[in-house]
C-alpha cells in the first residue's frame, strides 16, 4: 500500500488560522481534514509562544498528523506594488528590485520582508509585482507553527496561493475574490504571473451569515469596492477587460446575492468548489464550501502543485550569504550591474527621446505652410512700414506745404529751397492778396511750422494784375 503524503495549509490571521491537511496519494490529492483554530481571547497577538500552544492543541484535538505546513497571510498584512523597469539579466533582477523595493515602500528595509512575482514583458522594459510583509508578522508567524511543533516551508499571500491553484484563474478577464470573515481580497493574474493583490475596503463580515438579509447589502458594498479596483487595475486599457469573477465564498452566502453580486458590478460569477477548481480528490465527508479554500491551496503548495508564487520564508530578495571573493571582483560585479542598469535607462531615455522629436517633427512639417504664409504678410507689412518708419522729413516738409495751399489754384510757388535744418524758403505769385495771406494764416497755424515770417507782398508789374511772394519758415515735424 501506498503512504500517503501529508501537509498542511495554515490561513493565519491575527485572532485564528484555518487549517486543511492535504494528503497526496497516486498523484491525487485530497483534503484529509479541515478546521478552524480561533486563539482565546486570553492571548493577544503578539504572544507568538501562546498563539503556538494554543495551535498545538487545536491540532493533536482534531487528529491533524502532519508536521509540514504552508503558512498564508492576509492582504492586511501585505503591501504589493508593481514595478516597471528596463529589461536586465536574470542574475541582475534581483539586485535592481532590491533597490527599488527600498525606494517604493516607506517603511524601513530592515522592517520588511520583500519578494517578487515575474518579470512579465511590457514593452520598452519589464514588469514586476513587488510584495512586502513586515518582518514582524513573518516572524511572528514562523514562531508561532515552530510552536506547534510544524515545520513551515513557506509563507505567502493567501489569496496568492489560492487564485495560483485555482484552475483557469489565469485565463484572460478573469480575476478571483475571495470572501472571507477577515475580510475581502481581490487577485488577478495573467497567463505570463500575478498582476495585482488587493484587500479592499469593504467592512469587515463577521457575523454576516447569521444576520438575515445583511449579506445583500453587505455585498452591495464589496460590488462598489469591485469596480474601482477593476477600473484602476494595472495596466488600464492595453490590459483585456475583466468578464468574470470567481468568487471563494468562505461565509456562506445565499448563492442569489452572489449572483446579484455579479450583476451589480457587471461581470459573470462563478462560485469557486475546492474539488472542481482545486483538483482535489471529491470523496464524502470532504468540504464543499470556500471557507477551507484557500488552507487547502496553501496545503497543495508544500508538493508544488503549484509552488507558491512568492515565498517570504526564503525571499529571493534576501541578501545572499557572502562568497570570499576578492575585493576586486566585488567592486567589477557591482560595476557592471550599475552599468547594466544605466544602459538600460539610458535606451530608455533615448527611445522616449526619439519619440519626441519624431512628434516635433511632424508638428514641424505641419506648420510649413502656415508659417511660410505669416512671413509673406510680415514682409508686406515691413516693406510699407518704411513709407512711414523710415520716410525722409523733407516729405513731411512738403506734404503740409502742399496742404496749407488751396486747392482752387488762386496761388502757386514758383521757388521752394528747403536746407538741412529744415529752414524753409518760399516764394511764388497769386492773383490777389487775399489768397497770399489766408496762406500765411495756414502757415502760422499750422503745428508742423514755426517762425512763419512774410519778405515782401508786392504787384508784379506791368499789365499782369497779380501778386509775388516771398516767406520764411521752419519745419518742426510732420502732423
Amino acid at each position: 500500500m501506498l503512504a500517503l503524503r501529508k501537509a498542511l495549509g495554515l490561513a493565519m490571521t491575527a485572532r485564528s488560522a484555518v487549517v486543511a491537511e492535504i494528503g497526496f496519494v497516486r498523484g491525487r490529492g485530497r483534503v484529509v481534514r479541515a478546521a478552524e483554530c480561533v486563539f482565546p481571547d486570553t492571548v493577544p497577538p503578539d504572544d507568538v509562544a501562546g498563539r503556538g500552544k494554543a495551535l498545538r492543541q487545536f491540532l493533536r484535538q482534531h487528529h491533524f498528523s502532519a508536521s509540514r505546513c504552508v503558512i498564508g497571510l492576509d492582504a492586511k498584512c501585505l503591501a504589493a506594488r508593481e514595478k516597471t523597469l528596463p529589461v536586465v539579466p536574470a542574475d541582475a533582477l534581483a539586485g535592481a528590485l532590491a533597490i527599488a523595493a527600498e525606494q517604493e515602500f516607506a517603511s524601513d528595509p530592515e522592517d520588511l520582508t520583500c519578494d517578487y512575482v515575474g518579470p512579465v514583458e511590457a514593452p520598452p522594459g519589464q514588469s514586476v509585482l513587488l510584495v512586502a510583509a513586515s518582518r514582524r508578522t513573518v516572524d511572528q508567524a514562523a514562531t508561532a507553527a515552530r510552536a506547534a511543533g510544524l515545520t513551515p516551508v513557506s509563507i505567502t499571500p493567501a489569496t496568492m496561493a489560492l487564485a495560483l491553484a485555482t484552475r483557469g484563474a489565469d485565463a484572460p478577464g478573469r480575476a478571483v475574490l475571495h470572501l472571507s470573515a477577515s475580510g475581502v481580497e481581490l487577485a488577478w493574474r495573467s497567463t505570463r504571473g500575478f498582476r495585482m493583490v488587493r484587500r479592499l475596503t469593504a467592512p469587515g463580515a463577521n457575523g454576516l451569515a447569521r444576520q438575515a438579509g445583511a449579506d445583500r447589502d453587505w455585498l452591495g458594498l464589496v460590488a462598489d469596492e469591485v469596480r474601482r479596483v477593476v477600473a484602476l487595475r494595472p495596466g488600464g486599457g492595453e490590459s483585456p477587460p475583466l468578464r468574470e469573477l470567481l468568487v471563494w465564498d468562505g461565509l456562506g452566502l445565499e448563492a442569489a446575492a452572489l449572483k446579484g453580486l455579479g450583476e451589480k458590478v457587471g461581470l459573470a460569477v462563478q462560485v469557486g468548489r475546492p474539488a472542481h477548481d482545486l483538483g482535489l480528490e471529491d470523496r464524502p465527508g470532504a468540504p464543499e464550501d470556500g471557507k477551507f479554500a484557500a488552507a487547502a491551496a496553501l496545503a497543495l503548495g508544500a508538493f508544488g502543485r503549484p509552488a507558491p508564487a512568492v515565498d517570504f520564508l526564503h525571499s529571493r530578495l534576501a541578501p545572499r550569504e557572502r562568497i570570499a571573493l576578492g575585493k576586486k571582483i566585488l567592486w567589477a560585479s557591482a560595476a557592471a550591474a550599475v552599468l547594466l542598469v544605466a544602459a538600460g535607462l539610458l535606451v530608455l531615455d533615448w527611445y522616449g527621446n526619439h519619440q519626441a522629436v519624431a512628434s516635433l517633427a511632424g508638428r514641424r512639417a505641419s506648420m510649413q505652410t502656415p508659417a511660410a504664409e505669416a512671413k509673406h504678410v510680415l514682409d508686406q507689412v515691413s516693406f510699407a512700414r518704411g513709407w512711414y518708419d523710415r520716410r525722409p522729413a523733407l516729405l513731411g516738409c512738403l506734404r503740409n506745404l502742399t496742404l496749407a495751399f488751396p486747392a482752387e489754384g488762386r496761388i502757386w510757388a514758383t521757388n521752394l529751397a528747403v536746407r538741412e535744418d529744415l529752414r524753409v524758403s518760399l516764394s511764388g505769385k497769386a492773383v490777389d492778396e487775399g489768397a497770399v495771406l489766408d496762406v500765411l494764416d495756414r502757415l502760422k497755424a499750422s503745428p508742423a511750422f514755426k517762425d512763419v515770417q512774410p519778405l515782401y507782398l508786392r504787384q508784379v508789374g506791368g499789365s499782369s494784375r497779380d501778386v509775388s511772394f516771398a516767406v520764411t519758415l521752419t519745419f518742426v515735424g510732420a502732423e
